[in-house]
């Protein structure tokens, strides 16, 4: 029998959030979504996140340790290893996805590549661009001595690249640059709070000692990144954006047009994570000392938030308590911005990777795969963790019948926890007996633990929820050992059969799961009853 004068409740899983209550965030805020994404057909199902799968554990390289930096051109990954080839120093290396072979890159000398940095604390990423059939490649490893400033890939013959080290030609380089962009088809290279650009297609030359620019106070710029800039009198525009530890700021135009101008965007937001800095259809996004922001198409330095009119950040914990920002890596592909950050939260340190979703506006994580490299290629990111070995991963984004639900073998745990609900003006104890909760039907039956926690995540009930087979995809299984299914996952509603009341001021709903294709998490529903007594 159902409760007299009961009030419904209902939760649907939105969005993470740093909140342990949800009153004063939004509707359906969770404090987890570990390895769970939104299911973009369905706005009221979270899915499991596909795994990771090694692409290449580089073979033929002599001891490869680490992958330092690498960028996609074409299906081809190009990017710097560190290998005992010449032992302490990174080599070059193409890797071509498709064929899964490495291209052998000529010109390898040990007098003319950087040393291999550390793998832990604070550093200066290295940082590759691409000028005309050049790759410039940055690194804090390069000597400074002779020619040894940045490194250059030749992929004028893709098939037969070339390496040498190179500084500057006519007007050399002051010191070894520590990152490069492409603007107005120049390389443009940072030294200290100077970007020096190089002649059009012509990125190791720099014919006149005025082709630089000063930014700013004396503080060294950290990165820099293009963005299609709108203006009201000429339309659409190039920008070179570049940041500081504290000021963003913007280079417009060319010598070539007599038009070359600085301005700043801001002065008391920037960053000091290069790799947090990435292009989206929505402007650039990046992780200040505050939270995740974005300079917009129209130069508007603002929160990453839900709207144009919300100011409050959804999840700002994660970036506030990064212990080594620079070691922070994200990228952009498929709708997703990703950003995987060395955090402390729960009073544990731990390497967290966090999706923000460009269509929902919301974010879901952590991520228990690591990243400090991070590139897309045909419909997936290609991956590597100087924890991890040289080894490159290929991370899917959406549910695929083709995609894995293991983490390079490893089983992945999903949860889902929200925010503490319900808080209304009635200040008394809640009781609840009838609860329900939808969870997918589709493939093979999946076991999910169901917890009601209180608001000191002391837990009040638990239970197991066996979802109903629902038969097999194609490739699942052995002809005629059983019914077909649909890939799709169509949510059912199942009843928590709590093994006593459930009795709390406030209380939240976590849901734990191991991966799969079929797993989907959808709305709690309850009915509780005012007990007439404020606390217990």
């Amino acid at each position: 029998m159902a409760l007299r004068n009961a009030r419904p409740v209902s939760f649907v899983p939105k969005g993470l959030t740093d909140a342990y209550d949800s009153t004063q965030a939004f509707s359906g805020s969770c404090r987890l979504l570990q390895n769970l994404v939104f299911d973009q057909g369905n706005p009221e199902l979270l899915q499991a996140r596909p795994g990771v799968v090694s692409l290449t554990t580089f073979p033929g390289f002599t001891t490869p340790t680490f992958v330092t930096v690498f960028i996609v051109i074409n299906g081809v990954v190009y990017g710097m290893v560190s290998t005992a080839r010449t032992a302490g120093f990174d080599e070059p290396f193409a890797y071509n996805v498709a064929a899964n072979t490495f291209t052998t890159i000529t010109g390898v000398t040990a007098g003319n590549v950087p040393s291999s940095p550390s793998t832990s604390g604070a550093w200066t990423p290295p940082t590759m661009a691409v000028i005309g059939t050049k790759i410039i490649v940055t690194h804090p490893g390069f000597s400074g001595s002779g020619s040894n400033f940045f490194g250059i890939i030749d992929i004028s013959t893709p098939s037969a690249p070339t390496w040498t080290a190179s500084n500057l030609a006519t007007n050399a380089l002051p010191s070894v640059p520590t990152a490069v962009a492409n603007f107005n088809n120049r390389a443009w290279y940072v030294c200290n709070n100077v970007v020096y650009y190089s002649d059009v297609l012509v990125p190791a030359t720099r014919t006149n000692a005025s082709q630089s620019v000063t930014v700013g106070d004396p503080s060294s710029v950290i990165a820099m990144s293009g963005l299609p800039v709108q203006t009201t009198s000429a339309g659409v525009v190039q920008a070179l954006i570049v940041f500081k530890s504290f000021s963003v700021w913007q280079i417009t135009g060319d010598t070539a047009t007599s038009n070359l101008a600085l301005n700043f965007l801001s002065l008391n937001i920037g960053t000091t994570a290069a790799r947090s800095v990435v292009q989206t259809p929505f402007g650039t996004n990046f992780m200040a000392a505050d939270g995740p922001y974005i300079v917009d198409a129209l130069g508007t330095v603002k929160p990453l938030t839900k709207t144009p009119q919300e100011l409050t950040q959804d999840i700002q914990l994660p970036f506030i308590n990064s212990q080594q920002p620079t070691r922070t890596s994200a990228a952009y592909f498929g709708g997703i911005y990703r950003i995987c950050v060395d955090t402390y939260l729960n009073s544990s340190a731990s390497t967290n990777d966090y999706w923000f979703d460009i269509e929902r506006r919301r974010w879901n994580g952590p991520h228990t795969w690591p990243h400090d490299c991070c590139g897309a290629v045909n419909n997936y990111f290609v991956i590597s963790h100087r924890t991890k070995g040289a080894v490159l991963y290929q991370s899917q984004f959406t549910s695929s019948l083709s995609a894995v639900y293991t983490d390079a073998g490893t089983a992945i745990t999903c949860i889902m926890q929200s925010s503490s609900l319900p808080k209304d003006a009635n200040m008394n104890e809640k009781y609840v007996l009838e609860s329900t909760i939808e969870l997918s039907t589709a493939g093979a039956s999946a076991s999910y633990q169901i917890q009601a926690l209180d608001d000191q995540l002391n837990v009040l009930n638990n239970t197991l929820i066996m979802t109903t087979g629902a038969g097999y995809t194609w490739g699942g299984h052995l002809w005629g050992s059983g019914k077909w299914s649909s890939s799709i996952n169509i949510p059912h509603v199942y009843t928590i059969a709590w093994s006593s009341p459930l009795v709390f001021q406030k209380m939240s709903i976590q849901v734990n799961v191991t991966s799969s294709i079929n797993i989907s998490i959808g709305e709690f529903r309850a009915r509780y009853q005012d007990l007439g007594y404020v606390n217990q």
